[in-house]
């Protein structure tokens, strides 16, 4: 290794401090959205990659699209005001650092079977416990090159569920020589304090719990809109006029469902009116809603973009064919965010619904089983579902999508 640089310790928060110490084989980093955790394990891969090199270390992110936006950003970033030369080979998804013959390999882990393959000495996690709970055995069996002078696994993540993370961290058997540290959102003082308001007014007691303060606390279990109270949120309010009106849509050829609503001007949304139809057409959906409410504009699902549920047209150009404005995300939202929207304004108080059946009843009994929505029931969630594309793109709950930057720890 000819280039030589160390790590000031001195410019970490305490926390990720207290992470770097860890004398343990496996080092766990739980911790609040923004708490540095990415920060911390882009740093302590590129350590690894020069202690042990040229053995690689492995790095580890849910999906290969959420490393470009996390792991390999930190990762850049870090070696770019380090000023240390590297080259990111793409196809590969490898980091290669000539100055120490250093090599990491960013690695998905979406297919814990792909993750097997040489021995390694090192490997670390980011956002772990939104991984399948088998990545931890097949990693672990990875870290046993002969030739390596350091072996440790880390892992770094906020806690999504009662899941295989909870397990690990309690360690009631004493299975893996682990040490814990548990960091808060708050802690991190390079944050400015409109993020940490913004987290605290999006979610709930127990949201805060665990995506502020590391904590693990069962967020998929009971029922999924617990904020819908129908002695508070069952209201009979008149079509206003002059209240522009606007659906969300969700496409099924049987339940094929739309919910009607009007925006007022304190931010708050009444849903008044639904269609519902079986073994039906968009083309007969789009017609209904031209009936009742022509030049509306529609939130549906985005699915309606490609998949047809005619043989001719896609349901977005049907729907636009009756002169109705689409508004859609260009890809599905994820389920948590779609959700966590609607019970933000029910649990506002922003949230109401009139002469709406299926709605009432989906708000009232669609639940959780095994961490996602349950779908067995098939009459249920369709109307929840068409709800939630709207409010999920009027009034999305904005999380973070990267760590936000802190001065860089290295000494070149």
């Amino acid at each position: 290794m000819n280039q030589r640089f160390g790590v000031d310790k001195g410019r970490m928060l305490p926390h990720q401090r207290a992470f770097w110490e860890l004398p343990n084989f496996v080092k766990l980093l739980i911790g609040g959205y923004g708490s540095g955790k990415t920060h911390i394990g882009a740093l302590r891969s590129i350590w690894n990659s020069y202690i042990n090199a040229p053995i690689p270390h492995l790095y580890v992110s849910p999906t290969y699209k959420q490393a470009r936006k996390t792991v390999i950003v930190s990762l850049a970033g870090l070696l770019d005001r380090a000023r240390i030369r590297y080259e990111y080979n793409k196809t590969n998804h490898e980091f290669l650092i000539p100055g120490w013959a250093g090599t990491i390999w960013v690695a998905s882990g979406d297919d814990p079977d792909s993750l097997k393959g040489p021995n390694l000495a090192t490997a670390g996690a980011d956002e772990p416990f939104i991984m399948d709970g088998d990545i931890l055995n097949v990693i672990l069996s990875r870290l046993r090159h002969p030739d390596a002078t350091f072996r440790e696994f880390f892992l770094t993540g906020t806690p999504e569920q009662l899941n295989w993370g909870y397990e690990l961290a309690k360690n009631v058997d004493g299975r893996y020589d682990l040490g814990t540290v548990v960091a808060r959102t708050a802690d991190n003082t390079h944050l400015p304090a409109q993020f940490i308001s913004m987290l605290e007014k999006a979610f709930d007691e127990n949201q805060r719990a665990a995506y502020m303060n590391g904590q693990f606390v069962n967020l998929t279990a009971g029922r999924v809109y617990k904020y819908f109270d129908s002695k508070g949120c069952l209201v009979v309010r008149p079509k206003l006029e002059g209240y522009h009106y606007q659906a969300g849509i969700d496409f099924n050829v049987d339940n094929l469902t739309a919910e009607i609503f009007s925006v007022f001007p304190d931010g708050s949304v009444h849903f008044f009116d639904e269609i519902h139809l079986t073994n039906s057409t968009t083309y007969e959906l789009a017609d209904l809603l031209y009936e009742r409410y022509p030049g509306m504009t529609v939130f549906p699902d985005p699915a309606g973009r490609a998949r047809k549920s005619s043989s001719d047209s896609t349901d977005f150009n049907i729907l636009k064919g009756k002169g109705f404005r689409v508004e859609a995300r260009p890809a599905h939202p994820p389920v948590r965010g779609r959700v966590n929207a609607v019970n933000k304004l029910l649990r506002e108080g922003k949230l109401t619904v009139g002469n709406c059946p299926h709605l009432i009843k989906d708000f009232e009994l669609v639940s959780w089983k095994g961490g996602d929505i349950d779908k067995s029931n098939e009459g249920l969630t369709h109307a929840s579902d068409a709800a939630g594309y709207a409010i999920e793109k009027l009034f999305p709950v904005r999380m973070p999508t990267r760590e936000y930057r802190q001065p860089t720890s290295w000494r070149v």
